[in-house]
Order: C-alpha cells, then sequence, then structure tokens
C-alpha cells in the first residue's frame, strides 16, 4: 500500500481542523493532513516543500492568508495553495486567485466531495505544470 498524500491545512480554529481531517478522511485516495494553527509555523512548514497541497485559511489570528501566499509566492513555493474561508466577498476571491492560489473555497461549501476535486485538480495542474517546465529546460545542450 502506498504512502498517504499529505496536506498542509493552515488555519486557526482547532474545530475547522478536526472537520478538514474527518472529511479527507472519507477521501477514495488516502491524504494525511497535518495542521499548523499559525501563520509564520504554517508558512515555515509551507515552504519545505514536503506537502502536495496546502490548504490555507483566510483570517490567521497573527496575519492573514492572501498574506501567507503572496509570500510563498516570493519565495518561490511551487505547492499548490487552496484558499478557504468564510469571507464571501467577491473582492478576495479574486485577489486569491491573482495572487497565485489554486482554488479558493468557502468554508460554508466544504464538503467531502467538493473538497476531494478541488485538491485532485489542484494536485494535478501543479504536477503538470511541473512537467512541463522541466520539459521545457530540457536536457543541457
Amino acid at each position: 500500500m502506498s504512502q498517504p498524500t499529505k496536506l498542509l491545512l493552515i488555519d486557526d480554529d482547532p474545530l475547522v481542523a478536526q472537520l478538514i481531517t474527518m472529511l479527507v478522511a472519507t477521501f477514495r485516495e488516502p491524504y494525511t493532513v497535518e495542521h499548523s494553527p499559525q501563520y509564520a509555523g504554517g508558512l515555515q512548514r509551507l515552504l519545505t516543500g514536503s506537502y502536495a497541497l496546502c490548504l490555507l485559511d483566510y483570517r490567521l489570528g497573527d496575519g492573514d492568508g492572501l498574506q501567507l501566499l503572496a509570500e510563498a509566492k516570493a519565495q518561490k513555493c511551487a505547492t499548490p495553495i487552496i484558499l478557504i474561508t468564510g469571507d464571501t466577498r467577491e473582492e478576495t476571491d479574486l485577489a486569491a486567485m491573482e495572487g497565485g492560489a489554486a482554488d479558493f473555497i468557502n468554508k460554508g461549501d466544504v464538503k467531502a466531495d467538493v473538497l476531494e476535486r478541488a485538491i485532485d485538480y489542484a494536485i494535478k495542474t501543479a504536477q503538470t505544470l511541473q512537467q512541463l517546465h522541466a520539459a521545457k529546460k530540457g536536457p543541457s545542450s
């Protein structure tokens, strides 16, 4: 049996972390969720590159998800990031996508099938982009 795919959840709400972990446990493919409740610790773990995907809360106690997203992208983080928030404003959605988020999910819409589809799509898209970049570089002449 293969190792579960590692996901990083950066969210300061332990109940949300518990809910996400329970939803992920119902997925067809095996995933494991590692939770980081703080901005700095979450960013540090994200930048290790050891996760297939990051689920990122918009409102963190000591910062916000858009700032963390911008900081991760500025440091060339290749891990796909899905912003999860209770903020339903269109500006937040647009800012997340313009900032490089792979997707944006409203916490009110978080259901196992929606989350699984978004995670699978974001991971596969990131893998395809990495393969394209590697092929574009090609062997040194």
